[in-house]
């Protein structure tokens, strides 16, 4: 069966569904249910078509081979798109040497399902912990206060007005620094793949993308807290009181709590002294649990790392106050026939420009949390 029959297995499947639906309903809609069916009729008679030309076809491969002993990628491309089978022979003919060597022979054969399934593996931005700040410069600057109001002064009636403490300023600097990555690709893949390999390859780029970015952000929180000391959280009570007292309340209007998947499971674990869970469902976000009112955002292991193997990293307060995303643009790709023409190859190219600058690092804190 091809990918043409399944896809259309598939159509039938779903009006059939949809049909009996509409006749389930306390008011059945007849004359829809009947359309549905007779789409589906349809889709049948063309999916038995194929079936007979697919049979047909199988039952003259012995002979067709017999016959064609080239194996030229010219002559193999051409049967392979008029649909005829390729034996093992001829699909390692489409692609030798070592651009063989990550398994693109398995995006030839026709007879299964070609589409690349992706790891199920997550890939959440970080960038949407901090603030992005767009540029089209390649380096800039931003200033802050660097010391905070301490109130007037009281004065006597006749006496002169003290001076109070000025205000103190500081510039905090970013310079764009490049990341990018080369891919190239067999002139024989793109033309004649069917596995969806273009595709793939953007949103391979992409998650490529989101795991440097990512990596810079965390570090850069790090960093920005305590030079990169965390402070120890023994446990949810712990944690709490540091939420309570150590953040102005300011930083918890747009606080959130960010942990990886350890942290997350030391808290999800955690329960009160009456035996209920520490976290609470949000009534807004269904799928979103909620300490002390703040959202948390889980990260996976493998981006997050633990610290050690009983202490997870956290970080909790207003992290977008705390760290900037300078993005020069966006993501660059672009794509070249003639770079590698004498290797009969295409090659892919990402590019990307950024930054990432510690803000107010005083809206957040970057802690320890214990899993004792």
């Amino acid at each position: 069966m091809n990918k043409k029959m399944r896809e259309l297995q598939t159509e039938i499947l779903k009006k059939t569904n949809a049909a009996q639906a509409l006749m389930e309903e306390e008011v059945k809609d007849v004359t829809k249910a009947t359309s549905l069916l007779d789409e589906a009729d349809e889709l049948k008679r063309e999916f038995d078509t194929l079936a007979r030309i697919e049979n047909a076809e199988k039952a003259n491969v012995p002979n067709e081979l017999a016959k064609n002993t080239d194996s030229s990628g010219f002559t193999l491309i051409s049967k392979m798109l008029s649909g005829k089978h390729l034996d093992q022979t001829e699909k390692a003919a489409l692609i030798t040497g070592t651009d063989a060597a990550n398994g693109e022979n398995f995006l030839i054969p026709e007879d299964v399902r070609l589409e690349i399934n992706e790891l199920r593996q997550s890939y959440i931005s970080a960038k949407d912990i901090v603030t992005i700040v767009p540029t089209f410069g390649l380096t800039g600057s931003e200033n802050y206060e660097a010391n905070a109001p301490a109130g007037l002064i009281a004065f006597d009636d006749g006496e002169d007005v003290p001076d109070a403490a000025l205000p103190k300023f500081i510039k905090k600097n970013f310079a764009i620094k490049w990341y990018g990555s080369l891919i190239p690709i067999s002139n024989i893949l793109v033309g004649a793949e069917k596995a969806g390999l273009m595709s793939y390859l953007n949103n391979w780029f992409v998650k490529n993308a989101i795991i440097t970015e990512n990596s810079a952000i965390f570090d850069a929180l790090k960093t920005g807290y305590n030079a990169g000391t965390p402070k120890a959280v023994a446990d949810w009570q712990t944690l709490k009181s540091s939420i309570n007292k150590d953040l102005d309340p300011s930083c918890l209007i747009n606080g959130m709590i960010i942990t990886n998947q350890s942290g997350f499971d030391c808290l999800d674990s955690a329960t009160d002294a009456d035996g209920r869970p520490i976290l609470q469902p949000n009534p807004a976000s269904a799928t979103e649990l909620l300490f002390q009112g703040l959202p948390i955002k889980v990260f996976p292991d493998t981006q997050l790392a633990n610290i050690d193997a009983t202490h997870f990293p956290i970080f909790y307060g207003d992290t977008k106050a705390g760290c900037k995303f300078i993005e020069y643009q966006s993501l660059q790709f672009a794509y070249s026939e003639h770079f590698g023409f004498g290797k009969n190859q295409n090659y892919m190219r990402v590019i990307e420009g950024f930054d990432i600058m510690n803000a107010d690092t005083s809206a957040y804190i970057y802690g320890s949390l214990s899993a004792d």
